[in-house]
Parts: C-alpha cells; sequence; structure tokens
C-alpha cells in the first residue's frame, strides 16, 4: 500500500504544483516513497512487523499530507490525480491484499472515492457528466472487481503451477519406488537365499553372491543416471534413453538367479520403435514391479514368464509366476503397496486397465492392457 500512496501524493503534488504546498507534497511522496521501499524490503526479507509499521508510517504520511492539500487547495482543482490514485490503490488492494486489512482499506477508499463527489464539483460540472452521479459509486465499484477478478486469476495460476508440481512429486515417487525396491529387493531375496546354500552347495552360493554385486552396481548406476536427469536442464544434459524393448530384455535377464529362470515371448506385430515415450515408461515399469513382486512373494516359483502381444489396437503385458502357493515362511517383506498404486495410476493415464491375481492353473499373473497411441 505505501507505493501506491506515494504515488498519490505526487500526482496531488503536481496538481497543486502552482500553489505553496506543491514542494512540501512532493517532498512528503519523496519520503512516502522512501518508506515504501523500505517496506517492500522488509516483507521479502520475511520481517513481517517492521514491513506493517514502514507501511502504517507510509500511510499515516500521506494521509496528514492529503488533508492539509484538502483544507486549502484541492477543493479548487478539479481532483481527477487523486481520484485515478485513490481508485488505483483500491484495485491493488483487492488484488493483493489479505481478507481482513482488504475489507477495512477497500471499504475506506471506496468512502473516500465517493466522498470526492461532494467536494469537488468541477468532476460533475462537465456537460457528459452532469447527470451521471452515479458515475462515483460505479467507478471504485468496477476498479474493486477488476481487482478481485486479478486476484482469482493468480489464485487459478498458482493452483495451476501446485498441480503440476503435484505430478511431478508423484511421478518422482513412482520412479524412486520402482527403482530402489527392484534392485534392493533383488539383492535382500539373494542374500537370503545364500544364507542357505553357503554350506551345502558353496558353488551355487558364490553365483549368488556375484549377482548380488551386480545387481548392487546396476542399481548404483540406474541412481546416478536418475540424479543426473533430476539435475540437469534442457534437451542438452538429457541422458539417452535406452530402448524399450532393451530395458525389458535387461530386466528379464538380471531377474534369472539360481533357482528362478525368466523368459521374455514377444508376439508376432509387436514393434516397440512405434511405441510412445509414455507407453515405453509404463511397459518397462510394469514388467519391473511384476518381477519385483515375484522377487518378494513368491519364493516357490521356478520359472516366470513375461509375455508381450498386441490385441487390436492394445498392447497387453503379461508378467506370470508358477508359484504353487503363498510363502508361509519367514516375512520377508511387509506389503507397502505403493508399487501397484503408482502402476495403476501410471496405467489409468494412459487410458488402459491394469489387473493383478491368481491364475486358475495356480501362480500368480500381472497383467495390463494398454493403448498403443
Amino acid at each position: 500500500m505505501a507505493g501506491p500512496c506515494a504515488l498519490l501524493l505526487l500526482l496531488d503534488g503536481a496538481v497543486v504544483s502552482r500553489s505553496g504546498l506543491g514542494a512540501a507534497v512532493l517532498a512528503s511522496g519523496a519520503v512516502v516513497s522512501g518508506l515504501a521501499a523500505g517496506t517492500l524490503y522488509a516483507y521479502r526479507a520475511g520481517r513481517e512487523w517492521p514491513a506493517a509499521a514502514l507501511a502504517a508510517t507510509a500511510a499515516a504520511v500521506s494521509l496528514l499530507t492529503t488533508s492539509l492539500v484538502e483544507r486549502t487547495v484541492l477543493q479548487r482543482t478539479p481532483g481527477w490525480a487523486e481520484l485515478l490514485g485513490l481508485l488505483v490503490l483500491l484495485c491493488l488492494t483487492c488484488r493483493y491484499g489479505r481478507r481482513l486489512p482488504l475489507v477495512l482499506t477497500a471499504a475506506g477508499l471506496f468512502v473516500a472515492v465517493v466522498r470526492m463527489q461532494g467536494r469537488a464539483p468541477a468532476l460533475t460540472d462537465l456537460p457528459v457528466l452532469d447527470r451521471i452521479d452515479g458515475l462515483f459509486t460505479l467507478l471504485p465499484i468496477g476498479f474493486a472487481l477488476l481487482g478481485g477478478y486479478l486476484r482469482a486469476e493468480d489464485g487459478r495460476r498458482r493452483a495451476a503451477t501446485e498441480r503440476v508440481r503435484q505430478s511431478e512429486r508423484l511421478d518422482l515417487a513412482r520412479d524412486l519406488h520402482d527403482h530402489v525396491a527392484h534392485y534392493v529387493t533383488a539383492m535382500v531375496v539373494q542374500a537370503q537365499a545364500g544364507e542357505h546354500t553357503v554350506e551345502r552347495d558353496p558353488g551355487t552360493a558364490r553365483e549368488l553372491f556375484a549377482n548380488i554385486e551386480r545387481t548392487g552396481q546396476d542399481g548404483l548406476v540406474a541412481m546416478s543416471r536418475m540424479v543426473r536427469l533430476l539435475r540437469d536442464t534442457g534437451d542438452a544434459g538429457a541422458a539417452p534413453v535406452a530402448p524399450a524393448m532393451t530395458t525389458v530384455e535387461a530386466l528379464v535377464h538380471r531377474f534369472s538367479s539360481p533357482g528362478q529362470h525368466a523368459w521374455l515371448n514377444v508376439a508376432d506385430g509387436v514393434d516397440s520403435s512405434t511405441w510412445s515415450p509414455q507407453l515405453a515408461k509404463s511397459v518397462e515399469r510394469l514388467v519391473q514391479e511384476g518381477l519385483t513382486n515375484i522377487r518378494k512373494h513368491a519364493r516357490t516359483a521356478t520359472t516366470v514368464h513375461v509375455l508381450l502381444a498386441t490385441e487390436g489396437d492394445r498392447l497387453v503385458v503379461r508378467v506370470r509366476d508358477d508359484a504353487a502357493r503363498p510363502q508361509r515362511g519367514r516375512m520377508r517383506f511387509g506389503p507397502s503397496g505403493f508399487g501397484l498404486v503408482g502402476l495403476t495410476e501410471r496405467v489409468a493415464e494412459l487410458g488402459g486397465e491394469l489387473t493383478s491375481g491368481p491364475m486358475p492353473e495356480g501362480g500368480w499373473e500381472l497383467a495390463a492392457s494398454l493403448p498403443m497411441r
């Protein structure tokens, strides 16, 4: 508010520049301008009480000077400068003010503008305005509505920005879960298997521990790639992305371990080069989550099949295991649910469908049907 008060005083100073008060009004405007700058600095520094004190001082100086001008010179001047300043101040208050100060300040400014009708007859002496006394009521209402409209637009922009940020946070949460859960789960499961085989089958145990090392290295590389992508800005810093089918093949190959073998079956007509980036990422995450869940909850599974096929204009992804029944031994993982929740959201965004459940012949299947567009 201090800034518009200074503008108002400078406009008043221009109006009364030919009187003895012109210099005083301009000096007062300079003082209020300095206070306005101090108010802005204190507000941006987070010092609300000093900012409020400076703003109140600026308003007091402005009111005192305006009152002096009103009693001496302003009643003999047209007053358009003061009217414009008050209307601009009213608009800015309605746009940026907080609720209680907004109501109080807007009410005071409204009264001030309407009050000018009784003390500045020159404003209504013009032929065009001599019968439009309601103009002094319509003007503040119009400027207040303009400020309210701009305030609403600011709110809509902030809401849109927050929605974008929330979407980005959800995407990041999904990616972090997918990467961390996949690699860490593989390491934990193989470490537990190695614990039981290290004495009776040292060769298998060594192979398991080698797989743990490779999985840990792959996980570190994946996390480093994600951090680099988050830090980089612009296309120049973007890391190259592997083709979707190459990523799926690597996931299936890395899953295989002693006692569990995974197979990738790609039906004729499946061409990953025609997939959109969103579809390719969803396929990768589906396969990754399906394999991770098998690691967590299907210890008895010996064979895993990843199937990619087309049905009309849709791509069908299936991840199946042959586990005969749920594992009843030691609980290795608590159910988080984050992976399936994220997958459901990702598939729904593409207009697809996701199902997960037991198969009639035994085992478990995670399946998704995605539109290829």
